[in-house]
This record gives C-alpha cells, structure tokens and sequence, in this order.
C-alpha cells in the first residue's frame, strides 16, 4: 500500500495542474444534510499562466437569526506548475486574516496572519481544486498562512484522506479535475456536493 501511494504521489506530482483548464466548478456544501453554502473555482488560461479564483460562502443560523458567517476570496497564479503568487482574505465570523505569497529565487515568499516566512518553491496552498494537493508537496494553509504537516493516505482512485494538521476526504477525477470534499467538525459532517462543472472560452 506504502509503495502504491508513493507512485500515485509521484504522478500527482507531475501533473499538478488538472488537464483541463479553463474551467468553473461549483460546489454546494452541506452540513449534516443541510445546505449552508458555496465553494466557487473559476480556473483560466492567460498566456502561460493559470489564474484562479476561489470563493468561499457560508453561512448557519436558527430559522431566522444568523450564527455563524464564513467568508473567503483567493487569487492564484501558477506558472509551469509552480505557484507564482496568492492573494487571500477571509472573515470567519468577524476574525479577519490575510495571506499573500510570491515566488522569489529563495523560494515562496509568504506573508501573512501566521507570520512571515518563506516556504519551499514546490509549496501547494489549501484551495483544493489542485490534484497536486495529494502530492508530497507542502501545503500552505490559505486562512493564516502557514505551513501544515499532513499525511496522505490514498483510499482508491482519486480518492485521499489527508490527516494531521488537516483532517478530511478528497477527490478527483482521471483528469486531474476536483470533485469533491468530506470532512468532520465539531460533530457534524460536512460534504461538498458538485453543482455544475463546465469549461469556459478565455
């Protein structure tokens, strides 16, 4: 199983951007059954570069009285399947964090609610709809920024439980493309539903 998973690891690798590109991806996120918001990817091609936008929305309340809200917006660029740049913002329920990250000659620059640092040029941030998120590569956590130490653990194919720093299920589909997330929290389940998956003209 151990060598298994390293192969795939190494084919993830390889290819670490879906082979589709162009593409907009829409999930809806279920809690314990119940709707309570989006997960948005908007991925495009510009020239030799990949840019993507993430969109996150959530929101949980009581019939009519709002208790919880989630709000998260990233702007990627990948270049030859390396991380060029991250622009994030999030506002969990009032608390504010920001993460910004760019490629430099030392590595990936990264600045953000988690401190400053500078990561390796092969960093992956936790956005998800990159296969090479179940890759060996390090994962930049896009809330605070900070780097997570987490073991993957291939469950079939497409299929990887990832565990540790962050805990949860994830797949993809044979061409590289992101189609669904389940994880655990606070004991209830939270599972992401496709809504539609479509390629779009530049």
């Amino acid at each position: 199983m151990k060598s298994i998973g390293l192969v795939l690891s190494l084919i993830f690798l390889l290819f670490a951007l879906p082979a589709r590109a162009n593409q907009k991806i829409e999930f809806a996120i279920l809690r314990d059954g119940t709707p309570i918001g989006t997960h948005r990817v908007e991925i495009e091609e510009v020239r030799d570069e990949t840019q993507v936008h993430v969109s996150i929305v959530l929101d949980i309340g009581f019939g009519f009285i709002p208790l919880y809200a989630y709000r998260h917006e990233s702007r990627e660029i990948w270049r030859n399947g390396r991380l060029i740049s991250i622009e994030s913002h999030t506002d969990d329920n009032g608390r504010t964090m920001t993460v910004s990250a760019h490629l430099s000659t030392e590595g990936l620059r990264v600045a953000g609610s988690g401190g400053n640092f500078v990561a390796p040029a092969e960093t992956v941030p936790t956005s998800y709809w990159n296969p090479a998120m179940a890759s060996e590569r390090p994962l930049l956590d896009t809330q605070v920024g900070r780097i997570l130490k987490v073991t993957r653990v291939p469950l079939g194919p497409g299929r990887w439980r990832l565990q540790g720093d962050l805990n949860l299920e994830i797949n993809y589909s044979a061409d590289g493309s992101w189609t669904g997330l389940r994880f655990h929290h606070k004991g209830s389940e939270f599972v992401y539903v496709p809504q539609w998956q479509r390629e779009h003209q530049s």
